[in-house]
């Protein structure tokens, strides 16, 4: 069964806090949830769900002088843990390091947290020069030896365009995965609709695509009018030509969606034996 291993790397304001949060998530660990929330009730956690998912399993934590690794499996379409995130930088973490490994495509990421935000790799580097050698350790003998390639290890990175505050991330990606999910339930319903009346579900998904396509090119060419209306002199050339692109862009674009979606019908003459030319029948001798 594929799964997603996921390790946190938490970096505390000073070592109160990492030692209260460590033997918090040693007792949840090790399923102690009554002596996990006397700690985590130190760490001014009211609930275990500002610190743990019960859905985490093959959990296990170490810690380190400097910070705590907590290590565990997910399911491959469970959350990101940035809620837990979130409500640790409300309790004394400074920093984290989040690293997924994603077992059923082979790719690991990283993201980078400082200060209650989801920095870049540099911008955390930056803040927290002291534990650049703990988060990426110099790589041993051996390994990565190729000359003049940077250590690829850790530049998976994930990074943001700007600074983004770990809330509001959240926020996205809970608000991208709940239209995901009434995407495809809108989906499954138009397939039963369409089976009810005998109609194709493939043709109904074929005429959304077109219909986006449509509007895509209707949104260009509405753009492209305001902007030369705004910026160039000839109110009414403008307006002309954007009413001609706004005809034109949508043809252009429907067409174009249809002949990817449905190939190049004159392909398939090539094979047509009836193309081939007369064939010569030898009669027995």
């Amino acid at each position: 069964m594929s799964q997603n291993t996921l390790t946190l790397q938490l970096f505390f304001q000073d070592a109160i806090k990492l030692k209260t949060a460590q033997l918090a998530y040693q007792y949840l660990c090790a399923d102690n949830t009554e002596q996990a929330q006397r700690w985590a009730d130190k760490l001014g956690a009211t609930s275990l769900d500002a610190l743990w998912n019960a859905e985490w399993f093959n959990t296990s934590v170490s810690a380190e002088p400097t910070h705590l690794v907590l290590q565990f499996d997910t399911g491959t379409s469970d959350d990101l843990p940035l809620r837990q995130i979130e409500g640790l930088f409300s309790h004394g973490l400074r920093a984290a390091v989040l690293e997924v490994f994603y077992d059923q495509v082979g790719e690991t990421e990283r993201m980078h947290f400082d200060q209650g935000q989801w920095v870049s790799r540099k911008d955390f580097m930056d803040a927290n020069p002291q534990w650049r050698t703990v988060v990426e350790p110099v790589a041993t003998p051996g390994e990565d030896d190729d000359e003049g390639e940077e250590d690829d290890r850790y530049a998976c990175s994930k990074d943001p365009a700007k600074p983004l505050a770990v809330a509001k991330l959240r926020q996205q990606e809970e608000k991208r995965k709940r239209e995901a999910q009434e995407a495809a339930e809108a989906f499954v319903e138009m397939a039963r609709a369409m089976g009810k009346s005998g109609k194709s579900p493939v043709q109904g998904l074929i005429a959304v695509l077109l219909l986006r396509a449509g509007f895509k090119g209707l949104v260009h060419a509405v753009v492209f009018t305001v902007v030369t209306v705004l910026l160039f002199k000839g109110f009414w050339l403008w307006m002309g030509l954007g009413l001609v692109l706004a005809v034109a862009l949508p043809l252009y674009y429907i067409l174009t969606e249809y002949k990817e979606l449905h190939g190049d019908d004159g392909d398939d003459g090539d094979d047509d034996p009836g193309e081939q030319g007369p064939v010569t029948v030898m009669a027995p001798q």
